[in-house]
């Protein structure tokens, strides 16, 4: 699997393991209810105690698993202290009757969540054991029936332990397929987009090495006829001639701008943006902090194009705002306006109208691992932002 796939995978671990961050909070809750009902033997104040310290670890990692990256490592340690804190809950507040006992079940159910099925089978197995263990150690177990007790419970603790393996397994083997046809998406998108610039290349270079230089020469021609004797039909051709090369170098630029692989992609993006607002009649400002160069470079130009000519069709912008920031490899390419808006909601409808210049920038950048955020309302203006891993 691909260093793109196993971050992927990274990311959906470290959602489930946030998902499980919040689902312990109710389950304190539920622990500190259940304590209100009659049990034998239990111990009042070590149990307050114990839900305490259960209480702000959970709170704690509840902040960590959001602001920091979440390893295995720290799951494991996660499911290990759960367990370990529901078997101190539970000796202190009725042993195998506690109504503690049954957060027992809720361990190999959180786990399943990371696509982890050994892991899984391990914190079931842990959990019954646990269960065993601290409810034979309880005086409760001398009562009647509490050997039968004991064993039932323990019954259905395997029973959900084993369900929730299968579903951990089912999880993970989606999860893997998903996520391999997603590669092999992006993978055919890449090509397809290689293919096209590869053709815009091609076409680039045949206007400006086949059509310009004739329509030159023309222009040449008609310069050295004008000169012998001068008409004002040979004044127009030539005016004529000379707004034709105009508007193709406009669209050889557009096809593929030789200035990103001349000078980098600082001047293409001021060159690019300068060409754009003068068509749209708006000022526009550069923010440009980047220590590149990044390997697509052009799919940053090209979706910065697509955001000035939206702009500059649409927008009726006084201002447009050009950002470009780099950090440790990665890229974020920031386009603002102070224009009219639009309603976001609308964006599936203008697809279907045909408007697909954003949606294929979108899928350029999701070929790339990257993506594209907008950001407006009506009369607010408009945020856009690419961003591109490293």
């Amino acid at each position: 699997m691909r260093e793109g796939d196993d971050r992927e995978l990274s990311g959906l671990a470290a959602e489930a393991e946030r998902v499980v961050a919040w689902l312990r909070l109710p389950a304190i809750l539920l622990l500190v209810a259940g304590r209100a009902l009659s049990h034998p033997n239990q111990e009042l104040a070590g149990f307050l105690a114990a839900i305490s310290v259960f209480s702000a670890w959970s709170l704690l990692l509840l902040v960590w698993v959001h602001r920091r990256p979440v390893g295995r490592s720290l799951a494991l340690a996660a499911t290990a202290i759960d367990v370990a804190a529901i078997t101190v809950l539970a000796l202190l507040s009725g042993g195998p009757f506690s109504q503690a006992r049954l957060a027992y079940f809720l361990v190999p159910i959180a786990v399943a969540f990371r696509f982890q099925p050994v892991a899984t089978a391990v914190a079931a197995g842990a959990t019954a054991a646990a269960y065993v263990a601290q409810a034979l150690a309880h005086p409760a177990r001398n009562q009647a029936e509490a050997a039968r007790f004991i064993a039932v419970h323990t019954g259905y603790l395997l029973w959900i332990g084993a369900a929730a393996v299968l579903l951990s397994t089912l999880l993970w083997r989606r999860t893997r397929r998903i996520v391999e046809l997603a590669a092999v998406r992006r993978r055919l998108l890449a090509d397809v987009l290689t293919a096209e610039e590869r053709e815009r290349r091609a076409l680039a270079e045949g206007l400006h090495d086949s059509a310009i230089q004739n329509l030159l020469s023309s222009k040449h021609d008609l310069e050295e006829v004008a000169a012998l004797a001068p008409h004002p039909l040979l004044e127009r051709a030539e005016r004529a001639l000379s707004a034709t090369v105009g508007e193709l170098r406009e669209t050889i630029f557009e096809l593929h701008p030789y200035v990103l692989e001349q000078a980098g992609l600082e001047a293409a993006l001021r060159s690019v943006s300068a060409r754009v607002a003068r068509r749209g009649g708006f000022r526009v400002h550069f923010d440009l902090d980047y220590d590149g160069p990044h390997p697509r470079e052009d799919l940053l130009l090209g979706v910065a194009r697509e955001l000035l000519v939206n702009a500059a069709e649409h927008a009726r912008a006084a201002n447009v705002t050009v950002r470009l920031q780099s950090q440790n490899g990665a890229v974020e390419l920031s386009v603002l306006d102070d224009g009219v808006g639009f309603d976001t909601g609308l964006i599936p409808e203008r697809l279907a109208d045909g408007h697909i210049g954003l949606a294929s920038q979108r899928l350029r950048l999701e070929s790339a691992s990257g993506s594209l955020e907008l950001g407006s309302a009506p009369g607010r203006g408009t945020v856009a932002r690419a961003r591109l891993p490293a």
